[in-house]
């Protein structure tokens, strides 16, 4: 692995990082909750993302544990340098208020890029929803970037269904600039169904990017599939542990927008500042970042993180418009 001079804004981040983790030493805000440590399943993947639709709790796929926790090896250098920190915002909810407040975001935020995942019927409609298209148009105004729901259900979804998904979303809402494959297999037993769908996508000739979901770190393949994959999607105290050094050093030969994390159950401010910051490390290597107080129990089932916007919304931007700026994090 070559090494490299540290980028600064990652250099802020390691800064900021120790101090948080002195401040988390002492008990302040729920930061010493004790670690949850989850295994990965049979095909490596999470999806909170898949069981919450448009509605709260409409999805019918099965959850599975958050992340493949590692343990913690040396330091890795990134041989491609990092690019800033955007938000990826699973915006499975009503246009008013959460698009409306995340049009006054971007607005408020030109430095900070926001992607919203359109999910109208967990991504399976046969109507255009006028509301929700006005919606999308203010926030793509306002600076904002959209990408729509996919769910490929770990490649149990035939080929002609998700194609189909992809047109009708081309049809009703031609606003989207890329789609979020959701429920993806991990391991790379799905790697040729995942390509067909690439291809597909690739084919419309409209540059259209490809987000997908394994919920975990998967097998390096899948990078040639996706501009991005979500490494992790779960709870903010398993991500204190996610570490890619050990098994997937792959990450680091890519540009940091490899890699996306969905955190929830990050309490209050201060935790979710601490996640920002340890995304920003190069040994996590993570662009794409989104992060909520709301939470899911992955045992029952129960809970949708992605129902509404955080509680510490504008301060998560304002947050990370500090760390792309080598900046003091802002007051919670």
């Amino acid at each position: 692995m070559s090494s490299l001079t540290l980028h600064p804004f990652r250099l802020t981040a390691c800064l900021l990082a120790i101090s948080l983790s002195l401040a988390a030493c002492g008990g302040g805000d729920g930061s010493s909750a004790s670690l949850e440590n989850s295994n990965s399943n049979s095909n490596g993947s999470s999806n909170a993302v898949g069981s919450g639709g448009s509605n709260a709790g409409s999805g019918s796929s099965s959850v599975n544990n958050p992340a493949e926790i590692v343990p913690a090896a040396k330091e890795e250098t990134p041989s491609v340098t990092p690019t800033p920190m955007q938000v990826l915002v699973p915006a499975y909810f009503n246009p008013a208020p959460g698009w409306d407040v995340m049009t006054s975001s971007a607005k408020a935020h030109p430095d900070v890029k926001i992607t919203a995942i359109l999910n109208p019927q967990n991504g399976k409609f046969t109507n255009v929803n006028v509301a929700l298209t006005n919606a999308i148009a203010s926030f793509k105004l306002a600076g904002g970037n959209v990408v729509g729901y996919v769910s490929t259900n770990y490649a149990k979804r035939s080929l002609a269904e998700v194609k189909a998904n992809i047109d009708n979303y081309l049809l009703h809402y031609p606003e989207v600039s890329g789609f979020f494959l959701d429920e993806m297999e991990a391991k790379g037993k799905q790697l040729d169904f995942y390509s067909d769908v690439a291809n597909y996508i690739r084919g419309k000739g409209l540059n259209l990017q490809i987000i997908g979901n394994p919920g975990t770190l998967p097998v390096e393949a899948y990078a040639s599939v996706s501009d991005t994959l979500v490494t992790f999607e779960g709870k903010e105290v398993d991500y204190r542990s996610f570490n890619p050094a050990t098994l997937h050093n792959w990450v680091y030969d890519k540009p940091s927008t490899i890699q996306a994390a969905l955190v929830h159950n990050a309490d209050n401010c201060k935790l979710m500042q601490q996640t920002l910051t340890m995304a920003a490390l190069p040994r996590i290597h993570t662009s794409l970042i989104y992060v909520t107080e709301l939470e899911f129990d992955y045992s029952t089932g129960i809970g949708n993180p992605w129902k509404s916007l955080p509680k510490y919304w504008t301060q998560l931007l304002d947050s990370v418009d500090a760390i792309n700026k080598q900046q003091s994090l802002p007051a919670c």
